[in-house]
């Protein structure tokens, strides 16, 4: 088992649903999760619509290449295109951000959008 930390995020007009979703879905490939709070970021580009994002931790009995590919081609059936993205609507982001306690993704770790999360699930 994999230890994993998931930024997941929307900003699509139903973007509770999606991120509650999201988490539901997410529930069925993890174990032993955490989950913080729903909360409203805004738009890293100040133009888009603000996004409702959540930090979800869990234990991974997948690789790293077949959860990842999986989280991808779960955004692509809730809607995210390349060109979904282009126009801002973001109707599922989901990255996986650490991976057995690595950072893969230090840029998104650094976000105020995911410290947000990340430090509420580590109070």
């Amino acid at each position: 088992m994999s230890s994993i930390v998931i930024s997941i995020g929307s900003n699509s007009r139903d973007r509770q649903w999606q991120v509650e979703h999201a988490i539901k879905w997410l529930n069925k490939h993890l174990s032993s999760t955490k989950v913080s709070s729903i909360y409203n970021s805004e738009a890293d580009n100040h133009r888009d619509p603000d996004y409702l994002n959540a930090v979800m931790t869990g234990e991974c009995k997948l690789d790293f290449e077949t959860i990842s590919k999986k989280v991808k081609e779960y955004e692509n059936v809730c809607g995210r295109t390349p060109a979904s993205k282009l126009t801002g609507n973001v109707p599922m982001d989901l990255d996986i951000i650490m991976w057995d306690g690595e950072v893969v993704r230090p840029v998104d770790f650094a976000k105020a959008y995911f410290q947000r999360g990340w430090n509420e699930i580590n109070e």
